[in-house]
């Protein structure tokens, strides 16, 4: 028995044409895959659907990584254990609390970078990890560095400090207006989405480069990553 479609199209003739069972059945079928993957980031470019309109995204500054549309890809292979440039490294920054930090400073420690913001779903569904890894390794020689960047939070750093209040994270925040995260995503020749996570070991090299995030697997694999790290099995 046929299923009739909602907005039947009509042909020579004038007959209606509908779509059949089993034509449907695929359609659900595929959707269904899709949804398996559990694959979830943001455009940095897109407007954020849940924020109200003052909260949205701006277009990056020039020195921000160029926006694309290719699809973002999740738990993406090493890096090739890219190095830092030292400039990077000594670059000063400053967190949300108005302290100047440089990557430099954290030389004896292992690191993980994170892009995000707040109206990126995926990024407040990864942040509760990233809150649980400082924790846990952070007596073994852990940082994690939360970057907010100025473009993606219409420069309203008031509004950022009450969402880390309200959301309990106690990992640094830089608020960085792309000094940081726009090289950072160059040197792993990396997309214009959120999350994107970097791993970076003792002596400064990226070791794990994450984009998007998958509940059901990102957290174990930058587990693994930062272990590795902190066992300095990273190193090529």
């Amino acid at each position: 028995m046929a299923l009739a479609n909602h907005s039947p199209t009509r042909e020579g003739g004038g007959k209606k044409r509908f779509w059949t069972a089993p034509r449907v059945l695929l359609t659900l079928v595929a959707l269904g895959l899709l949804s398996a993957f559990g694959l979830s980031s943001c455009n940095s470019s897109d407007t954020p659907n849940n924020a109200p309109a003052n909260r949205v995204t701006t277009a990056p500054p020039a020195n921000a990584p160029p926006v694309t549309n290719a699809p973002p890809v999740a738990n993406a292979p090493p890096a090739a254990f890219v190095s830092l440039p030292q400039n990077l490294r000594d670059t000063k920054l400053q967190t949300l609390d108005g302290e100047s930090v440089k990557l430099k400073d954290f030389a004896d420690k292992v690191l993980i970078v994170n892009i995000w913001a707040t109206w990126c779903g995926p990024c407040r569904q990864e942040m509760p990890e990233l809150v649980k890894m400082n924790n846990e390794y952070k007596a073994r020689g852990l940082v994690v560095l939360g970057l907010a960047t100025t473009y993606n939070e219409r420069n309203d750093p008031g509004h950022v400090k009450d969402f880390i209040r309200a959301q309990n994270i106690n990992y640094r925040i830089v608020w960085d207006d792309g000094t940081l995260a726009a090289p950072l995503v160059q040197l792993v020749s990396g997309q214009s989405v959120i999350p994107q996570s970097f791993v970076i070991s003792r002596d400064g090299r990226i070791v794990k480069h994450f984009q998007g995030f998958n509940p059901y697997s990102t957290p174990q694999l930058m587990r693994q990553a930062v272990e590795d790290a902190l066992n300095d099995k990273g190193k090529a």
